[in-house]
């Protein structure tokens, strides 16, 4: 017999991946007795996963209202991509010092799958290695926190891509394909004091 605690962990990734992969989109009301049925388990463990996605901003609780699927606001994505970038340029800064190097296998290997994944039209998988590509510059930097930090908006980062996207389908996507490519030669052919 399952446990609570590995009940409300299921549920806790069922909903997550839902929201994060945009089958739960925002502003859509959960019901905790829905919600139960659909993953057949009491509510108790639904209420633990759902406190624990409120407590990561993934849904907001108004009480006698019921649970919603929180928006991102474009305040908060720009804050992530000010974030993402501050880290990649203070990694760059660090090897122009010349006090790291960056694992260039590591960089065109991401690269590389980013790009398959446009070539298939797989939108989901390219942005997860575009993450993986400004993972791998983070982790040359040896900084811990920064490397959490970065893996703490990792999902949040997917989902407001996926959301973009589903949006807006008509609009030109893959755009970090051009800013990895370049980055990525900058990287192997320049001296890194002139990525300053």
């Amino acid at each position: 017999m399952a446990t609570t605690e590995s009940l409300a962990d299921k549920a806790y990734q069922q909903l997550r991946d839902k929201i994060v992969y945009g089958e739960l989109l925002p502003e859509v009301v959960l019901s905790e007795n829905e919600l139960s049925k659909e993953m057949n388990m009491s509510r108790t463990p639904i209420r633990t996963a759902l406190s624990r996605l409120a407590s990561e901003g993934f849904v907001v609780t108004f009480k006698n209202l019921g649970i919603l699927v929180k928006d991102t606001s474009n305040k908060e994505l720009l804050d992530i991509a000010a974030l993402n970038d501050s880290m990649k340029n203070y990694a760059v800064d660090l090897a122009a010092d010349g006090l790291i190097t960056f694992d260039i296998d590591k960089l065109k290997y991401h690269l590389n799958l980013q790009l398959e994944a446009t070539e298939a039209e797989n939108y989901i998988e390219y942005v997860e290695q575009s993450i993986l590509f400004g993972r791998a510059m983070i982790e040359a930097s040896n900084n811990q926190i920064m490397i959490e930090t970065y893996d703490s908006l990792r999902l949040r980062t997917l989902r407001s891509a996926i959301l973009r996207w589903k949006r807006s389908p008509n609009e030109k996507h893959y755009s970090a394909n051009d800013y990895n490519l370049k980055l990525l030669r900058a990287i192997e052919q320049k001296p890194m004091t002139q990525l300053k």
